[in-house]
């Protein structure tokens, strides 16, 4: 018997050193460790950028670690969005994502050598930034029915956007084909040159964010005709109908801002990553600041983000090849 209980206790000993030394290993091992870093594919300054770095101030006293951007511009977000793709799947390395470089660019461009769905964690959807459809204040345009009569009167007319391919261009796509408008795209170099063509008369039509058109719009050198989204109006333009009140209730194609992370990370750290970025945003006044920048907060589940993605890829896709657009 006293035999036995000393195997017990020196059991117990050896138990109790493993814990003992097991202990800080857990520590250390526990989710973040070191700081965290969120590559923006684009340059800083724009908007995607802007929304990052308001973001990484909460998010690092959620985590208790610096988080720090890192902008990889190029490419057309190409350059940034491969290398969190190629990233440890272990929570350190996470990357902004959007409509282009997450929904678009996949179907736009060939040669690319990681796939928008199954190279990422989706993480949650910051939120939509909807697109404006606005006129020439000289034409006798106020609502979308005005303009589909307009526009089936005048076939061909031009529709000026921020490029190729972008979510604006899409949305006149889209728009283009439900009512057999044959509007013609005109790609310019940056949105608000397509504004103050549109502005001075130059073009009928443009479409942009919304923020990138309020100055305007609110100079009355821009008239707007519905706010192109999923979401109904924005409190940016009360007074704007959405797209979806009568014109398209489907309608789906809108600019959004995502948090990504390379496949496969652990669910005990996505789930870390997610509740930590819910809280930054409605803890602090980063809601506030999004709601300023024409961004209407989503923070949805991963399961239903990454749903979100499934689903609209296919219409992607559709869009890309109706454009005509492809970059090599």
């Amino acid at each position: 018997m006293v035999q036995v209980s000393r195997r017990i206790a020196a059991a117990l000993a050896v138990l109790g050193g493993f814990l003992a030394l097991s202990s800080p290993v857990r520590a250390q091992d526990a989710y973040p460790s070191r700081p965290v870093r969120i590559i923006v594919s684009f340059a800083a300054g724009g908007g995607a950028d802007i929304m990052a770095r308001l973001l990484a101030v909460p998010l690092a006293r959620e985590l208790g670690q610096p988080v720090v951007v890192e902008n990889r511009g190029g490419g057309g977000g190409v350059i940034g969005t491969e290398a969190c793709a190629r990233s440890p799947a272990d929570g350190y390395t996470l990357c902004f994502g959007s409509t282009t470089t997450h929904s678009i660019i996949p179907h736009l461009q060939q040669g690319l050598t990681w796939d928008a769905l199954r190279d990422f964690t989706a993480i949650t959807n910051l939120g939509f930034q909807p697109n404006v459809l606005a006129v020439t204040p000289a034409l006798p345009i106020r609502n979308m029915a005005e303009l589909i009569e307009w526009a089936k009167r005048n076939r061909g007319a031009a529709y000026g956007t921020s490029g190729v391919g972008t979510s604006n261009h899409l949305a006149g796509e889209y728009l283009s084909r439900q009512f057999d408008l044959a509007l013609n795209h005109v790609a310019y170099r940056g949105g608000n040159l397509a504004q103050q063509d549109a502005a001075g008369g130059q073009i009928p039509i443009v479409i942009d964010q919304i923020t990138a058109m309020l100055p305007l719009i609110q100079a009355g050198r821009l008239r707007p005709i519905v706010v192109a989204g999923s979401r109904g109006r924005s409190a940016l333009l009360p007074d704007v109908p959405n797209i979806t009140e009568a014109t398209l209730p489907d309608f789906r194609v809108e600019s959004y801002q995502a948090l990504f992370g390379p496949a496969g990370l652990p669910p005990a750290v996505l789930a870390r990553i997610h509740d930590a970025v819910v809280k930054a945003v409605n803890n602090s006044d980063v809601r506030q600041r999004f709601i300023e920048m024409g961004t209407e907060p989503v923070l949805n589940t991963p399961t239903e983000f990454a749903a979100y993605l499934r689903d609209t890829s296919p219409m992607y896709q559709r869009l890309v090849e109706i454009s005509g657009a492809r970059v090599n």
